[in-house]
C-alpha cells in the first residue's frame, strides 16, 4: 500500500491549461517534507510543505497552468493543497475517501483545473470527482466511479490521448507492465506496453513539450522520461537527489524556493557565550559572555576591549544570563542586563552608553530587581523588551528537583514565572496595569507561572507573538507559546511536565496551558528557545528555530492557528553546530546561533 501511495504521488501532474514549456520532475523527501523542483534549465528550487509521511502529487488546483504540491495524508484521508511552489500552509483542505486509498491527481473533466480523486486498491476501483473543497469537511461522494486494473497494480494519471481530459493508467512493478485507458470507464486498456525495471516507480508528463503526456521512471539512478507511450529507451534522463525521495512532475513555472542555507562563522575565540542582541539598525553584534564580559563585533571582529564587565557568581547555570537594548536606545543609551552577583542572587540592572561607542559606562545607573535564589541551578536570566515596551523577564523555579522549593504554582513568588514591568515609569519600576495579579492575590509583577527554568524566551518581531523555550526535568523539553496580550497564562509545571503528568505523579490539566511543542529525552536534555525568523530569506520569514544544549542540532517548525506545523530538523542542510547555548539577532533581524565552545554563528544563503 505504502508503495503504491508513492506512486500515486509521482503521476497527477498535468493540468488542461497549456503549459508555457515542457513538465519538468522533481523529488520530496518523505523523511522531512522538503520538496526539491526542477525547471527546464536544470535549475532546482527548494522548499518545505507538508509533514513526514504525507504523500506528494502535484496539480493545477487554481487553473493558472502552474502545477504546485498537493499532499495526502494516509492517516486520515485528509488533502492539503498549495497554489504556489513556495514553502507555507495549505490554501486548500478537505477530505476525500478512506486512509487506505490512493490519490489521484488530474483534469478529468477538461475544464483546464486539476482536482483530486482516489484509486481503492482493495476492488481496484476509480472515484472521479471534479471539484475541489472549500474547508476542513469532506466532498461527499464521487462524481462517478469505473472498475480497472488488476491487484496491486500502481495507478497514474495522465492525458494519454492529448485530448485534453486525463484519463487513468495503471503500473506492474514487477514487470514495468504499463496500461492505460483514453475513457474513464471500465474496460480493457487501449494500450498497453513494457517499460523500465522491476520496482521502478512511475510517472506521467509532457515532457517534451507538444502531444499528450507520456510516461516516465524514477529509479536510484535518477529518472528515465519517454516521449511516446510505447516500449524502448529513455529519450531523456535527468539525475538528481535520492533513491529514497518519491518523484512528481509537472510544469511549475518560475520557481523561487529556499536557497541553500549554511552556517557562516560570525566570530571565534569567546568565552562560553550565552547571549547575542543588537539595537534596531545598529551594525554591530553584542555578544554576552557568562563570566560577565559583554563583547563587541564591529565590521567582522572581535574587539578586545570589552563593551562592559560586571562582577558576577560563577556557578553552573549562574553568571551573565541575559541583557537587552531599550527599544529607543539610539536615542537614549539605555541598556539592562541579569546576572547571578556574588551571593548567587538574580539581579536585573540598568546602564548607559553613548550610542556610538562600544564601550559602556562601568558603573550602573541603578539596580531595577534583585530576586533571592536558593540555589545556583535554574535561574533562567532571560530579558526582553516586548512589543508593548516593557521589560520582561524569566525565573527559573529556584533550582533542585522536582521543584523543591515550591515556586512554580507560587503566586507570591517571582521564581519560576515570567515577569513584566516598566522600566520608562518611576524608579526602579512600576507594574503595567494589565498585569493579571494587579489588584488581587498575588504578586503584580508576574505576567505568567509554571516555568522550570526559562532558557530563551523571543517575541516574534512580525507578530508579537511570545515563544519560551523551558527546561524538563527527566521526561520532556517543552516550547511554549502566547499571543500578544494574553496574561496570567499557567504552564503546569510542576503539575505537568510537558503534555504529561510530572513523573511520580498524578495530575489534572485543567487550568493549564500545554507546550505548543514537545521533545523527549530520546533526542536531548536541555531545550535552547531560539527566535521566529524575519530576516532578509523571505521563504524562511516565520519560521521559529530552536535547540538543543546537549544534542546540538537545529529545529523549526511555524505556528498558524495556534499550532506548531511544518516541523523541521536542519541536520542534512547545517550539520550539528554543537552545544548551542543561545541565539540572538542583530539589528537587521537576521538570526546568530552560539554554541558553548566560543563560536558566533550566522545563517545565510549559501
Amino acid at each position: 500500500m505504502l508503495r503504491a501511495l508513492l506512486v500515486a504521488a509521482a503521476t497527477l501532474l498535468v493540468a488542461a491549461a497549456p503549459p508555457a514549456g515542457p513538465d519538468t520532475v522533481g523529488l520530496v523527501d518523505p523523511a522531512t517534507g522538503r520538496w526539491h523542483l526542477r525547471t527546464a534549465d536544470d535549475e532546482t528550487a527548494s522548499f518545505y510543505f507538508g509533514n513526514p509521511a504525507d504523500v506528494p502529487f502535484m496539480g493545477d488546483w487554481d487553473c493558472d497552468g502552474i502545477d504546485t504540491p498537493g499532499l495526502y495524508r494516509q492517516a486520515d484521508g485528509f488533502v492539503y493543497l498549495r497554489n504556489s511552489n513556495t514553502q507555507g500552509i495549505a490554501d486548500i483542505e478537505f477530505f476525500f475517501g478512506n486512509p487506505s486509498d490512493v490519490p489521484i491527481a488530474g483534469d478529468f473533466d477538461g475544464d483546464g483545473c486539476d482536482t483530486v480523486s482516489i484509486y481503492r486498491p482493495v476492488n481496484q476501483t476509480f472515484y472521479i470527482i471534479n471539484r475541489l473543497g472549500d474547508g476542513k469537511g469532506g466532498l461527499g461522494a464521487a462524481d462517478f466511479s469505473f472498475v480497472f486494473g488488476n491487484p496491486g497494480d500502481e495507478p497514474f494519471a495522465g492525458d494519454f490521448d492529448d485530448d485534453g481530459f486525463d484519463e487513468v493508467g495503471l503500473h506492474r512493478a514487477s514487470t514495468g507492465l504499463v496500461y492505460f485507458r483514453n475513457t474513464l470507464t471500465s474496460g480493457p486498456a487501449d494500450s498497453e506496453f513494457i517499460y523500465g525495471d522491476p520496482g521502478d516507480v512511475i510517472l506521467a508528463g509532457r515532457w517534451d513539450g507538444v502531444g499528450g503526456d507520456s510516461v516516465g521512471i524514477f529509479r536510484s539512478d535518477g529518472f528515465h522520461l519517454r516521449y511516446t507511450n510505447t516500449a524502448g529507451v529513455a529519450d531523456e534522463r535527468v539525475q538528481f537527489g535520492s533513491a529514497s525521495w518519491v518523484p512528481v512532475g509537472g510544469y511549475f513555472g518560475d520557481l523561487q524556493g529556499i536557497p541553500d542555507l549554511t552556517l557562516a562563522t560570525a566570530a571565534l575565540g569567546l568565552e562560553r557565550p550565552i547571549f547575542l542582541d543588537a539595537p534596531a539598525g545598529d551594525t554591530r553584534l553584542f555578544v554576552a559572555e557568562k563570566r560577565g564580559t559583554i563583547r563587541v563585533i564591529k565590521n567582522g571582529s572581535l574587539l578586545a576591549q570589552p563593551f562592559l564587565s560586571l562582577s558576577v557568581s560563577g556557578g553552573g547555570e549562574q553568571g551573565l544570563l541575559g541583557m537587552a537594548f531599550h527599544p529607543a536606545f539610539a536615542s537614549n543609551g539605555r541598556f539592562f542586563v541579569s546576572f547571578t552577583n556574588g551571593t548567587g542572587d538574580s539581579v536585573i540592572a540598568e546602564y548607559f552608553a553613548d550610542p556610538a561607542a562600544d564601550t559602556a559606562n562601568p558603573a550602573a545607573v541603578r539596580t531595577i530587581l534583585t530576586v533571592d535564589q536558593p540555589a545556583g541551578n535554574h535561574n533562567g536570566g532571560m530579558i526582553a523588551f516586548g512589543p508593548d515596551g516593557y521589560l520582561y523577564i524569566g525565573f527559573g523555579d529556584g533550582g533542585g528537583s522536582n521543584d523543591t522549593y515550591g515556586n512554580g504554582q507560587n503566586i507570591n513568588t517571582l521564581l519560576g514565572s515570567m515577569v513584566r514591568i516598566d522600566v520608562d515609569g518611576a524608579a526602579p519600576y512600576t507594574v503595567p496595569p494589565g498585569n493579571p495579579y494587579v489588584g488581587k492575590a498575588g504578586l503584580d509583577e508576574i505576567w505568567a507561572i509554571g516555568l522550570r527554568n526559562p532558557w530563551r524566551f523571543s517575541f516574534d518581531s512580525g507578530t508579537g507573538d511570545l515563544y519560551i523555550g523551558d527546561v524538563g526535568q527527566s521526561a520532556a523539553e517543552e516550547l511554549d507559546f502566547a499571543t500578544p496580550g494574553l496574561a496570567g497564562l499557567n504552564y503546569g509545571w510542576p503539575i505537568r511536565e510537558g503534555t504529561g503528568c510530572r513523573v511520580g505523579s498524578s495530575c489534572t490539566s485543567a487550568g493549564l496551558t500545554p507546550p505548543v511543542h514537545q521533545y523527549s529525552h530520546a533526542d536531548g536534555c536541555s531545550v535552547t528557545g531560539g527566535y521566529v525568523y524575519r530576516g532578509a530569506i523571505d521563504s524562511l520569514a516565520g519560521t521559529y528555530f530552536y535547540s538543543d544544549f546537549c544534542s546540538g542540532w537545529l529545529r523549526s517548525f511555524r505556528m498558524v492557528d495556534g499550532m506548531a506545523t511544518e516541523h523541521r530538523d536542519w541536520t542534512t542542510e547545517l550539520g550539528v553546530p554543537g552545544s548551542v547555548a543561545s541565539f540572538g539577532t542583530d539589528g537587521s533581524g537576521e538570526l546568530y546561533v552560539l554554541t558553548y565552545d566560543g563560536r558566533v554563528l550566522k545563517l545565510v544563503t549559501d
